[in-house]
């Protein structure tokens, strides 16, 4: 497994961990975490995909 797919596999668990804090913290609906935490999670992949 390549260094990037882990790191991006991290970055992953950390956005759901910013998700459900966002959630729970500052009472966002879950869309509004998912339209934040989803593009990073996308572009992250896809640039792991393209380099790797």
């Amino acid at each position: 497994m390549s260094f990037l797919f882990l790191l991006a596999a991290i970055v992953t668990v950390m956005e759901v961990f910013v998700a459900v804090y966002l959630i729970k913290k500052h009472k966002m609906k879950l869309w509004q975490s998912l339209y934040s935490s989803l593009p990073v999670i996308v572009v992250v992949w896809i640039a792991a995909y393209m380099y790797s």
